[in-house]
């Protein structure tokens, strides 16, 4: 059984306690200083209400955030308030009257978040193994405290999730499923260009009711070093080894891939029928050469490669690239599509019109990474054109950047090919996961189609 480390457990049972103190001023004892926050604890992508109730009409109070990463850097935000006539504070309405950020906006604490106690201000949160913890202090004017903590978990304490490892016939990866219950709706999840294995995201899934799958398929022991030429059977024997599975029930089995994972799901359901539903975050609509300065096709099927459209850049930008000075490439891929032979634009689409299964896709306006909304838009009228009988759905964020397609509370402040407003990626990247959830959720509970 996989479960959380015991620490965390006694994270949360202390984590809820709110806690108030300070000196009496009369006889009658004031209304205690509190900080609501509901739920305090949950999955990752639930949302919240956050409230503080205590204070005198018009009454200033000082309200503080802090994180600790998984690298033990301190996130900090902070934030002065005012009082309403009812001697309290709802986030979600009421705006600061000085701090880190200046709007209404209950998130407003978590993305105004900074790092305090580092000199490279670039490099993006990273996350604990099991989620993040919020810490929020409150100071009013006559020196009284309270505190509350909010916690977003992958997997909760109370929850076990079973962990199968898959390391057969070459596939290599981790299948998470709920250790009640079953057998449930079968996700197969694909990273991006990072390679290796998406051992959060899984757990995550699993947490919301799906067997899901996290497939490495390079940069992983055993596996190739690069994603160049990687072999569709591969993903074919992983497909057969989850129809074995007795945690996952028959007939139910989804994709879920982002960024080249996405461009890979989509591939993947062009050709083989048992998929009930696709989900792609910023995706490709093309074959890509692969993530190397190699001119080789990023996939091969029956040991010939697919045919690619190359990326247009100069040694220059890549070197760049590497000193993280650029921060944006999505040009390499517009550069290129556009250079590219029609015959070979052609030839390297993905023929998303022969998927048997509804598909789900997410974009941003801000990617900087490729360009996203186009190739979404690309795949929609690709599937309107030819008359597609299962529902598809496109929905696209404005200023979130490549990476918004998971559930984030701390965006960090990666200025790279990557990144996006704070504000609008915590924001859209919750959009999008309450959207996919939905979405899977609705083909893959329903009824078998095969």
């Amino acid at each position: 059984m996989f479960h959380q480390r015991k620490g965390v457990l006694l994270c949360l049972f202390f984590s809820s306690v709110i806690i108030a103190s300070g000196p009496l001023t009369s006889c009658v004892e004031p209304q205690d200083l509190t900080i609501s926050i509901n739920p305090a604890q949950a999955l990752f992508g639930t949302p919240f209400s956050m409230t503080i109730a205590g204070l005198k009409p018009g009454e200033h109070a000082v309200l503080k955030a802090r994180s600790i990463d998984g690298m033990g850097t301190f996130w900090d935000s902070t934030a002065t308030f005012e009082a309403d006539r009812n001697g309290k504070i709802d986030l979600s309405s009421q705006a600061p009257i000085a701090g880190d950020y200046a709007e209404p906006d209950v998130m407003g604490m978590l993305w105004a978040m900074q790092p305090s106690n580092r000199r490279d201000k670039a490099r993006p949160y990273v996350a604990y193994e099991h989620g993040i913890t919020v810490e929020f202090t409150l100071n009013d004017a006559k020196g009284r405290t309270a505190a509350a903590i909010l916690g977003r978990y992958y997997q909760m304490p109370d929850t076990g999730l079973v962990r199968v490892p898959l390391d057969a016939n070459g596939c290599k990866g981790f299948l998470y499923y709920p250790e009640k219950g079953g057998p449930f709706p079968g996700l197969i999840l694909l990273g991006g260009s990072g390679g290796g294995m998406s051992d959060i995201k899984a757990r995550t899934l699993a947490s919301n009711g799906f067997a899901t799958l996290a497939l490495a398929y390079f940069r992983y022991p055993g596996l190739p070093g690069y994603l160049i030429e990687i072999p569709l059977e591969y993903f074919r024997r992983a497909i057969e080894w989850m129809k074995t599975c007795q945690a996952v029930q028959k007939g139910k089995l989804g994709l879920v891939g982002y960024s080249k994972g996405g461009e890979c799901s989509l591939l993947l359901a062009s050709l083989y029928d048992e998929f009930s539903a696709v989900a792609a975050m910023v995706p490709s609509a093309y074959v890509w050469k692969g993530v190397t300065p190699l001119a080789k096709s990023s996939w091969t099927m029956a040991g010939e490669p697919l045919p690619f459209i190359s990326t247009k850049e100069t040694e220059e930008e890549v070197q760049q690239f590497i000193r993280r000075e650029l921060t944006s490439i999505r040009k390499w891929y517009a550069g290129g599509l556009a250079a590219a032979d029609p015959e070979l634009v052609n030839k390297a689409r993905i023929p998303v019109e022969n998927i048997k299964a509804p598909i789900f896709l997410a974009s941003d306006r801000a990617d900087q990474t490729w360009p996203s909304v186009e190739f979404c838009e690309t795949i929609v009228q690709n599937l309107k054109a030819r008359h597609f009988p299962y529902e598809y759905k496109h929905i696209c964020g404005e200023n979130a950047g490549h990476h918004a397609c998971w559930p984030d509370y701390i965006p960090g402040t990666d200025r790279g090919v990557n990144a996006g407003n704070p504000k609008d990626k915590v924001k859209w990247s919750l959009i999008v996961w309450k959207e996919m959830l939905s979405f899977l959720h609705k083909y893959l509970d329903a009824p078998s189609k095969h």
